[in-house]
């Protein structure tokens, strides 16, 4: 919570008319159309267990969609930036996403949602697409896994990720990148919300996993 009030803070003085949400409860209603969205520590988890991988995120958006945003890995000194229109950086070298064109070949990242049920259906979809891919690794924290599908550590990416303060930044950062982001609506909140990838493997990646929810 003191790293929200802190980066709370510093928005507030720069841009006070600006509305504003924040995981951890901070909000405030704005005039100017411009909203940001605020998580603190995505990846709790692996913060309370010292398992070193979270990250702070932060993104700007207009009527449009994501303006601006920012994911900040501060164990490995490591600041992901986009502009939309600007292309996507980590620090000062401009990003693009794996040029990977084969999903048997791919790997992908994804993550689990915090209710047992549904974790024992995203288990189920897992088991279908492991088949299909080179692997899959499950790390913990939406923003960064969307972070590396832009610097092309991971080739794709799919999790039913619901809050936009865990994955607006990280998408823009793979939009600017080159990649391709869907959103969905799934009726399962089990099922994938937000699929990432880029391009060469992005159709094929949305059709396994239409695959593997379906009659689940």
């Amino acid at each position: 919570e003191r790293a929200e009030r802190a980066i709370v803070a510093a928005i507030r003085r720069r841009r006070p008319d600006d509305a504003l949400i924040a995981e951890e409860g901070s909000s405030a209603r704005g005039s100017t159309g411009v909203s940001w969205y605020v998580d603190p520590l995505d990846g709790t988890i692996n913060y309370l267990y010292g398992i070193p991988h979270w990250s702070v995120s932060i993104c700007c958006a207009d009527t449009n969609g994501a303006l601006a945003g920012v994911v900040f890995d501060p164990l490995r000194d490591e600041l992901w930036s986009a502009v939309r229109g600007g292309g996507a950086y980590l620090g000062d070298r401009r990003l693009a996403v794996s040029d990977k064109r084969d999903l048997a070949s791919a790997l992908l990242a994804t993550g689990f949602g915090y209710v047992a049920t549904q974790r024992a259906t995203q288990g189920r979809i897992i088991a279908k697409v492991l088949g299909e891919v080179r692997d899959v690794r499950r790390f913990g924290s939406a923003a960064l896994d969307l972070s590396w599908i832009a610097g092309a550590r991971f080739d794709g990416y799919f999790e039913s990720v619901e809050k936009p303060w865990d994955w607006m930044a990280g998408a823009l950062l793979v939009r600017e990148a080159g990649g391709r982001v869907t959103e969905l609506a799934p009726a399962d909140p089990a099922f994938p919300r937000i699929i990432a990838s880029g391009p060469g493997i992005h159709d094929e990646l949305v059709a396994l996993l239409a695959r593997a929810t379906k009659g689940l």
